[in-house]
């Protein structure tokens, strides 16, 4: 096993992460435990990484298709090392070069633009969108998504206004977003977004890590409940 390789423990799955690629966050397990309650039809995670959303999306989901695309050929392994009992197809394909038309895609890309380069090559392709930009993302969508389906995205606040400008050129549109807090006080640190090519009005709300006690939110307890073993 890889040396900074660790074991993530869920309550019905454990995926391995880091090296290669990035290990879980706190705010990619809280976007994965939102976005599920939209998914509809067959699903699409791009960019799976060691397969977090998809494997997220499957405990809630275990009726629909998933396929989940990695361009990184150590990184895709890892994911279908994690989701080989999950029935979860796992392809090591650029996402512009993939085909095929889904009813809800997610996505949490790279975000990091012109910084300098992290000494592991996995880690600075899972980090810097030098493969995946705003753009590439929403071309991709508005490719792959079916014309009623709904995607979902995970962004640093810049970059969703970076994806949105994007995606707005091709017909796709935001209509919820939940901005991430670690704390009342802090400022924006991830923003999760909801979309379509359904042109509608914007519902904009946020939800705090941890409250003012430094105790885990209630809002946050609920949604992570049924992945966390440490809410019982």
């Amino acid at each position: 096993m890889a040396e900074n390789r660790s074991i993530f423990s869920f309550k019905t799955f454990a995926l391995a992460h880091g090296n290669p690629g990035l290990k879980i966050t706190t705010e990619a397990c809280l976007f994965g435990a939102w976005a599920q309650q939209f998914v509809e039809g067959n699903v699409l995670d791009i960019g799976t990484g060691c397969g977090l959303l998809a494997a997220m999306i499957r405990q809630k989901h275990p009726e629909v298709d998933i396929s989940a695309v990695e361009v990184q050929s150590d990184v895709a392994e890892l994911a279908r090392e994690n989701c080989r009992d999950m029935q979860i197809q796992v392809l090591q394909t650029n996402i512009q070069a993939h085909v095929g038309i889904y009813d809800f895609i997610i996505s949490n890309p790279p975000f990091f633009s012109n910084h300098l380069p992290n000494e592991t090559k996995s880690k600075h392709i899972s980090l810097h969108d030098d493969l995946l930009s705003p753009a590439d993302l929403a071309k991709s969508i508005a490719k792959l998504l079916h014309n009623s389906g709904t995607f979902a995205v995970l962004y640093p606040p810049l970059g969703l206004q970076q994806f949105e400008i994007e995606a707005n050129t091709l017909g796709l549109f935001i209509h919820r977003i939940l901005h991430i807090k670690h704390s009342p006080t802090h400022s924006i640190l991830r923003s999760m977004a909801i979309g379509s090519f359904d042109k509608r009005g914007l519902q904009e709300e946020e939800i705090v890590i941890k409250d003012s006690a430094n105790t885990y939110s209630h809002a946050f307890r609920d949604l992570l409940k049924p992945y966390y073993i440490i809410f019982e």
